[in-house]
């Protein structure tokens, strides 16, 4: 397995439990300085960890567990999980490729709202776009490099980041 993309995601009532905290102005986001690298300083982001060295990390953690129900994963196969919400650029701006762990793993990024950011996923030569369409999730294999690529058309764009071997 490459890639592997899902619609339909989560059950509509989960949804938007998911989609109302994480858009609520209660929740708490975490300024980050730079996007992929540590080099990769010019744009910024805000997260929150749901979970991270091996413990849960986030009151929010309950929200997730439809999607780790979902693609299968339980607790003791985490490696993390972060919630993003970048924020409106003037243009697509292309974070860094990158990888998200050195170990072997998985990567399923869900996307949490509609908009015209969207993912790379570098394969070999091609270039494969996955769009930022809400309720959808995309899962690859950790070893392929990946880019995040900002949004115009919304004041946010949300995705979950999830890490598991």
């Amino acid at each position: 397995m490459k890639y592997k993309i899902f619609k339909d995601v989560l059950s509509e009532s989960d949804f938007k439990k998911l989609e109302s905290a994480i858009s609520s102005d209660g929740f708490p986001w975490y300024y980050s300085p730079t996007i992929a690298k540590n080099s990769d300083n010019k744009r910024f982001y805000f997260s929150h960890m749901i979970y991270m060295n091996d413990k849960i990390n986030s009151d929010y953690y309950n929200l997730i567990t439809p999607i780790l129900d979902f693609i299968s994963v339980k607790e003791s196969q985490l490696l993390r999980i972060k919630v993003n919400c970048f924020v409106r650029e003037t243009k697509n701006f292309k974070s860094l490729k990158h990888i998200d762990d050195e170990r072997k793993h998985k990567v399923f990024l869900y996307y949490v709202n509609s908009n015209n950011g969207y993912t790379i996923l570098h394969l070999n030569d091609k270039k494969i776009k996955v769009p930022s369409i809400k309720n959808t999730g995309v899962l690859f294999d950790g070893d392929i490099e990946h880019q995040a690529v900002s949004q115009t058309d919304t004041k946010v764009r949300h995705n979950i980041n999830i890490n598991y071997i």
